[in-house]
């Protein structure tokens, strides 16, 4: 069960106008290096261009004189917009390097959690809409906090009772995070808060859980089917590496299988084994096979493994 805790999301003045990188003065001849400008999309970009001595000069783009000529002006900034910009004296010579980079502020963050490997360890995503489009830096944490019932946290009433943990980047994913859990079976939530910070602003999310509800384990691996009769197939699995002590909290398992169209399928089990047998089946069929597995007692099944195939003889 999920219960949105409080989320929020602000953004800078830059809605109305633009944010520039530096508070330098824009017309200085020997400051010809590259600046970025970060516009958010629907509002105005009014920048002069300045030349040698205070002089007017004039903007291109591409090596092409703009119509504002001495003014870059914007009146409503789209993704189109974007590129880089020189300010040019009047005999041609480069006096500033501007890159108009048009984008979002972070949206609220939409968090999402379970723990593969329970009971060690839980795993957050996030996503937002629109994309930013604009670097954009996550940050993420989580603790075990205290509500007066489960399912009406606010955060008026958010007693935090141990120390905030990161939630560390996950290799090879981006927007994921990974904490350890420090207790099973707590009618006590865990809190993780999502915040998102770029140039335009920032926004932040706080979700609240209880471990036992999002359980769910990684799909089983190295499915294996072979023909044991003319009509039967048989169907091995081990279970997923992540799930840390399959000893002490045991798996159940569904299969999945079907011939010609999915949408025929028919699922069997649960089983508390890692083989199974199945029967009645049709002679020279190719059979789909795929495998869920979920904790006997608590949270959600995983996600089907991948496909495996078997052929039964013709007779």
């Amino acid at each position: 069960m999920w219960v949105r805790c409080a989320a929020c999301a602000c953004s800078a003045a830059v809605l109305l106008s633009v944010v520039l990188c530096s508070d330098d003065p824009l017309p200085a001849t020997e400051d010809r290096y590259e600046k970025e400008l970060y516009v958010a999309v629907g509002s105005a970009v009014d920048v002069p261009c300045v030349a040698k001595e205070g002089t007017v000069g004039q903007w291109r783009l591409n090596g092409r004189v703009l119509v504002t000529g001495a003014v870059l002006f914007i009146r409503n900034a789209t993704l189109e917009d974007g590129g880089t910009y020189t300010c040019h004296d009047l005999s041609g010579g480069l006096q500033r390097t501007l890159s108009v980079r048009p984008g979002y502020p972070p949206s609220r963050p939409e968090v999402r959690c379970w723990a593969p490997s329970y009971p060690l360890k839980a795993m957050c995503s996030w996503s937002g809409e629109p994309e930013p489009l604009l670097p954009t830096h996550y940050s993420a944490t989580s603790w075990l906090g205290k509500c007066p019932e489960v399912g009406h946290c606010g955060t008026h009433f958010l007693e935090r009772r141990t120390d905030v943990q990161p939630c560390h980047p996950v290799p090879g994913l981006s927007r994921h995070c990974v904490f350890e859990t420090r207790q099973i079976f707590s009618l006590e939530p865990y809190f993780v808060n999502v915040t998102a910070v770029n140039p335009l602003g920032s926004a932040f999310a706080l979700v609240s859980y209880l471990l036992e509800d999002v359980v769910k384990p990684d799909p089983p691996v190295r499915v294996r089917v072979k023909p044991v009769s003319a009509r039967g197939l048989s169907v091995e699995w081990a279970p997923p590496p992540s799930w840390p002590e399959p000893g002490i909290f045991p798996l159940k398992y569904t299969v999945q299988y079907y011939h010609g169209s999915k949408e025929s399928a028919r699922t069997m089990g649960p089983y508390e084994s890692k083989s199974m047998v199945l029967k009645g089946l049709r002679p020279g069929q190719t059979y789909f096979v795929q495998v869920s597995a979920q904790d006997q007692l608590v949270g959600q099944s995983s996600d089907w493994s991948h496909l495996a195939n078997g052929t039964l003889p013709s007779r």
